[in-house]
């Protein structure tokens, strides 16, 4: 199932939802390379590529929740480091998974990678959305003073 990107989804920062577009082009990709017959090598191929595409991503929107001083960003940065784990368990279970294992593997693969960027976009990086439209950070340039707290993702506070 594609993934379409909608306006709903931009956080409102240039280069944040340009890597989350690229993010979603390359699910899509790997939907479209699982679709016609498996090969596993070039499954493996774009997994790894995605593992190392998702860390550069998660620095870049850290840094800017830095700059633009998120008050969440400490909850973000643990959401990050738990996708990653993640992700990269099942890629590496994938790869040393037997040939046979991984055929049965591939489609909880694909919606995992469906529902971790949809989800993960929509509980916790559309929460950046207002303090990037206060600090002015449509390229990552704002300046705030907000100070870091923390609560749950599925409970932002009201103001959010």
């Amino acid at each position: 199932m594609t993934i379409v990107w909608r306006e709903a989804m931009a956080v409102g920062n240039d280069t944040v939802d340009s890597e989350h577009k690229h993010l979603v082009e390359l699910i899509n990709n790997f939907e479209v390379a699982i679709g016609h017959g498996v090969d596993h090598k070039k499954v493996k191929r774009v997994l790894l590529g995605l593992v190392e595409y998702s860390a550069e991503h998660f620095r870049h929107e850290e840094q800017l929740q830095a700059t633009i001083h998120y008050p969440f960003i400490i909850s973000h940065q643990k959401a990050h480091r738990d996708l990653l784990k993640k992700l990269v368990s099942i890629v590496q279970g994938y790869i040393n998974a037997p040939p046979d294992r991984r055929d049965q593997m591939i489609r909880g693969v694909a919606e995992f990678l469906r529902s971790w960027l949809i989800d993960h976009i929509i509980e916790f990086d559309l929460r950046m959305k207002p303090f990037m439209e206060i600090h002015g950070s449509a390229q990552g340039t704002g300046h705030g003073t907000a100070h870091a707290i923390d609560c749950p993702p599925n409970h932002p506070p009201s103001n959010v």
